[in-house]
C-alpha cells in the first residue's frame, strides 16, 4: 500500500493547484510518517490482471489525509507499480483544510493526471471551485475545469501572490 500514498495525494492537490501554488514542490513524506491504512467490505484481487478492488465503505487513512468512497480500483503494472487509480461512488478526501467532494476520482500516473468527474467540489477554506469534471496536470501545475464553472472566493483569503496579471 505504500505505493498507494503518491496517487491518493494528487486527489488533496487540486484546491492548492487552482489557487497557483505547487503543492509537491519540495515536499517529501517523512519516513517515520505512520502507515497508510484501507479498510472495506470486500477486497478482491485479480493476479492474471493485476487490479486490486476494495469495495463497500472504501477507507483510506493516512497521515497526511483521509479518502472514503464507495468502490477503489488499483491498476497495477507487472512490476507492481500503480498505474492507475479509481474511486467512484461519494468520493471524500480530506488533507489539512482541503475538501474534495464528486462522485468519481481517477488517477493516472504515466502522465500525473487527475479527473474529478460527477458533480466535483474543491474547498479550501472559503474558496470552492466546482465545474462538470476538473482535470488535474500534476507534472504542469495546471488545472482546468469544464462546463459549469463555478468559482467562489473571498478577496482576503488570496495572497499577494495568487493575484492574476494585468
Amino acid at each position: 500500500m505504500k505505493r498507494l500514498l503518491p496517487c491518493l495525494l494528487v486527489l488533496s492537490a487540486v484546491a492548492v493547484l487552482a489557487a497557483g501554488e505547487n503543492p509537491f514542490a519540495g515536499r517529501k513524506r517523512p519516513a517515520n510518517a505512520g502507515p497508510t491504512v484501507v479498510t472495506s467490505n470486500k477486497l478482491e484481487y485479480d493476479y492474471k490482471n493485476n487490479i486490486a478492488l476494495f469495495d463497500g465503505k472504501v477507507n483510506v487513512t493516512d497521515p497526511e489525509f483521509t479518502l472514503k468512497a464507495d468502490r477503489m480500483i488499483i491498476f497495477l503494472e507487472k512490476t507492481n507499480d500503480v498505474s492507475r487509480v479509481a474511486c467512484t461512488g461519494n468520493v471524500r478526501m480530506t488533507s489539512d483544510d482541503i475538501v474534495i467532494v464528486c462522485g468519481k476520482a481517477t488517477y493516472t500516473r504515466v502522465n500525473a493526471h487527475v479527473l474529478l468527474e460527477d458533480r466535483p467540489v474543491v474547498t479550501k477554506g472559503e474558496q470552492r471551485l466546482t465545474g462538470e469534471s476538473i482535470d488535474v496536470w500534476l507534472n504542469d501545475s495546471r488545472v482546468v475545469v469544464n462546463n459549469g464553472v463555478g468559482v467562489e472566493a473571498h478577496a482576503d483569503s488570496f495572497k499577494e501572490t495568487q493575484k492574476l496579471p494585468k
